[in-house]
């Protein structure tokens, strides 16, 4: 019989300031450096002051959000110990726009999170392409888009889909 111990390896990628993550560029920005030339998805685990714990490569490949189940994001964030999470969905063309899989993938995480005690920060959609203005995104939470970007899901905060609503100041 083998046993086989599990322990977290961290790497240092960067340093960084320590401000509270409270804007979606916070966010991408943090991702900067992280992404491959194909869609994935990614948690990032933040502490009780929204400050990051850890970004966390989830699923590669195409329709990654779609095929991804909230048991593979929660044992990340369980094993992060996180009181909240942010998940970045990364889109290897310029258009960023939330599928009819990404809301999918947010109905299912926000209730998963719900039910484990873990804050559902913001979900967002981030083209690889180099922009002249900076990356262009997308956040769920916020209902908002990157400077020429246009997207807005307020249908989808005020149907109240994962805590939805305005947002809320979720880390102290």
């Amino acid at each position: 019989m083998q046993i086989f111990e599990m322990t977290p390896h961290y790497t240092l990628v960067r340093v960084g300031d320590s401000d509270p993550f409270t804007q979606p560029l916070h966010y991408v920005d943090y991702m900067q450096g992280a992404w491959t030339k194909e869609e994935s998805l990614w948690l990032i685990g933040l502490n009780p002051k929204c400050r990051p714990i850890a970004r966390t490569l989830i699923k590669r490949g195409p329709l990654t959000a779609a095929m991804t189940s909230a048991r593979e994001v929660f044992k990340v964030a369980l094993r992060l110990d996180t009181n909240a999470i942010a998940i970045v969905r990364s889109e290897p063309g310029a258009e960023v726009e939330l599928t009819k899989q990404d809301r999918s993938a947010v109905r299912r995480f926000g209730e998963t999170a719900g039910y484990l005690g873990i804050k559902f920060v913001d979900y967002l959609v981030v083209s690889m392409r180099e922009e002249r203005h900076g990356p262009r995104f997308c956040s769920w939470r916020n209902g908002e888009s990157s400077p020429g970007g246009a997207w807005s899901v307020r249908s989808m905060t005020q149907s109240g889909i994962a805590g939805g609503g305005r947002p809320e100041r979720v880390c102290s």
